[in-house]
């Protein structure tokens, strides 16, 4: 952007300026607007006063179409005003906006893009930077919105990098991505994510003490919830390492897992000991001379019980009290490593 004392040249296209919506309610009354003028460096307007203008010369060090010792609000003229659908201007203290009038900075508008920041492909520097630097500021350096069926921010990404990133960039204490919703009937959630290929809609990872994804309720509802309508789970916990798939940890009162509905569980099955046996031996890699197995009559056998369930390597052996008449089936369930 130029400085305050460099030309602003209007940039008409086909012949027709058109001064944008702020600056246009400063000639209130005019059939037709004025012509542009090309303001010279350092100078007065060359084709008589702009908006908010008078024809003496004014200093370089204030703006050119606001009164600043009168203290008038008066918008200063585009920097670029062409057509019914694009216009800019700089410095509206007057621009209206969803829920008021705000003192902008920058207006913009178009049929497509109100604004567009770029690196023209050839830069390496940011399109577009938000900053705030006042620590008692709790604003953000960017803010959308939108009163539409769209995102009030959106990113896209045609690379490999993310199309949205949040970071504390090394310094800060706050979160790097937060959702939030304040509307107690919204049913929708505070972050979403959705995938059409093969990777995770929503996924976190820690390099740190922290988990890689937490979720906490202070009301009734979850503190995590999956949900599945087709054969995949609605939740799922996998460990490469030694620590658990899933850790279901309560240092309340109420228990640390409940289970509604059928249970299945890889390491338990059923056994069948043949008539006349006492003695079965059931191969299942992963179980240790250190591992639990529990088990259980499923056949009723007058006198027959089970006498023990010994673990070992790769496998355990299910003994009975006695030989029975007919063949037996054992439910066996095994806990631990």
């Amino acid at each position: 952007m130029a400085k305050r004392d460099d030309a602003i040249v209007p940039n008409p296209a086909d012949g027709e300026a058109m001064t944008p919506p702020a600056a246009a309610s400063t000639r209130a009354g005019d059939e037709t607007a004025p012509a542009p003028s090309r303001r010279a460096r350092g100078g007065k307007s060359q084709g008589g006063p702009g908006p908010g203008e008078t024809d003496s010369p004014t200093s370089s060090d204030e703006p050119r179409s606001h009164d600043v010792a009168s203290g008038a609000t008066v918008p200063r003229s585009g920097v670029f005003a062409s057509g019914a659908t694009e216009w800019a201007s700089l410095a509206d203290p007057n621009a209206a906006a969803p829920g008021g009038t705000y003192s902008t900075g920058i207006s913009g508008h178009g049929a497509d893009i109100g604004v567009l920041g770029t690196d023209n492909g050839i830069g390496t520097g940011v399109g577009v930077l938000g900053t705030v630097t006042n620590p008692e500021n709790s604003q953000p350096a960017v803010y959308g919105f939108t009163q539409g069926t769209g995102p009030g921010v959106q990113g896209e990404s045609d690379g490999p990098g993310p199309g949205v990133l949040g970071t504390d960039n090394g310094t800060g204490t706050g979160y790097a991505v937060i959702g939030e919703l304040t509307n107690p009937e919204n049913p929708k959630p505070a972050v979403y994510g959705s995938t059409a290929g093969t990777g995770a809609a929503v996924e976190g990872d820690s390099n740190g003490a922290g988990p890689g994804v937490f979720g906490f309720n202070e009301g009734t509802g979850p503190g995590v919830r999956g949900s599945s309508i087709g054969s995949s789970p609605g939740v799922e916990g996998q460990s490469s390492g030694t620590g658990a798939g899933v850790l279901a940890l309560n240092d309340g009162s109420g228990p640390a897992l409940e289970v509604q509905g059928p249970a299945t569980f890889s390491r338990s099955g059923l056994a069948t000991i043949a008539a006349k046996k006492t003695t079965v031996a059931v191969s299942f890699p992963g179980v240790t001379r250190n591992s639990m197995v529990l088990a259980t009559l499923q056949t009723v056998a007058k006198g027959i019980a089970v006498a023990a369930a010994v673990p070992d390597a790769d496998s355990f052996t299910l003994k009975l009290t006695k030989a029975p008449k007919i063949d037996v089936v054992v439910a066996w369930f095994v806990m631990g490593s």
